[in-house]
């Protein structure tokens, strides 16, 4: 990592850890999880030759504080620190908001609540947060898939991951990124690392304890900022096809949440595109951030 400068910002008593290289507009990456700030470390090395290019690790991940408090995780405080990050880095000025997994449905999320701070968001394979509580409700499937939303937060599912200091669930996190000609075993070890840090994996966790309640507790009134926010934030979704986290079916409704969106389709690509394809991500990006 030692391309990238490591920093910290404070924001309401959590200490946030982000990466950051070049210079130009701002462009914030946000992850999902069980990854961290280094999963967009190709896209970070792509852009950094127009933009000053920046991944935050979220609260909980990594090497920022894992408060035990829910209120950081929660979509306000987590929509609070990016926006508090960029007007620290770039005062005053508009920037461009990328987003994978968790860290997709989140950037929405920011669009739909602070239109007038981003010039576009993007999202790699998640809907709007709002979105997907509406799916949760509604749509059987989506359930399913999401059973381990659920299942890891205690009983077995849970020791598993926290077990053995992460390393099962690096192994299997990470095992299809394993022979790609990017990832060396230098990114794996990172990656193994940012794991490894004490409380990262419940940290992680922390997300959706946060901010999915149990299903059958669950209502619209959980969709934040509100169960109909939308968006006129130029908006992109880029979408591996192969995904087995999210129903396709959403795609069609997303113009619901985002109404100014373009979709970019990757055939044979699942649920990462920007570590399983970089350069065609990197040129979707670049291709969409100059308009």
């Amino acid at each position: 990592m030692n391309e990238f400068d490591s920093r910290f910002i404070e924001h309401e008593g959590v200490r946030l850890h982000y990466l950051s290289a070049g210079t130009g507009p701002l462009v914030l990456f946000y992850h999902g999880f069980p990854l961290f700030s280094y999963a967009f470390f190709l896209q970070m090395r792509a852009l950094a030759k127009h933009y000053h290019v920046v991944a935050i690790d979220g609260p909980g991940i990594n090497l920022s504080d894992k408060p035990k408090a829910l209120k950081a995780y929660r979509l306000p405080s987590l929509v609070a620190q990016i926006d508090a990050l960029a007007r620290t880095l770039h005062p005053d000025e508009t920037f461009d908001l990328v987003g994978h997994d968790w860290g997709g449905a989140l950037a929405f999320a920011f669009a739909q609540d602070r239109p007038e701070r981003l010039k576009h968001v993007v999202s790699i394979n998640a809907p709007a947060a709002n979105q997907l509580i509406h799916l949760l409700l509604h749509n059987k499937d989506q359930q399913q898939r999401s059973r381990y939303m659920w299942s890891m937060r205690t009983g077995k599912t849970h020791d598993w991951m926290i077990g053995n200091n992460g390393h099962d669930l690096w192994q299997q996190a990470y095992s299809k990124f394993r022979g790609l000609p990017h990832y060396t075993e230098r990114v794996d070890a990172t990656f193994r690392q940012g794991l490894a840090q004490p409380g990262a994996i419940d940290g992680g966790i922390n997300w959706y304890r946060a901010n999915i309640p149990p299903l059958d507790q669950m209502t619209p009134t959980d969709a934040w900022p509100s169960a109909t926010a939308q968006t006129p934030v130029p908006a992109m979704l880029i979408w591996g096809e192969d995904d087995d986290t999210f129903v396709p079916e959403f795609i069609n409704d997303l113009p619901r949440f985002a109404s100014n969106l373009s979709v970019r389709r990757i055939a044979g690509v699942g649920h990462t595109p920007m570590l399983e394809v970089p350069d065609l991500v990197n040129r979707y990006l670049l291709e969409f951030l100059a308009c």
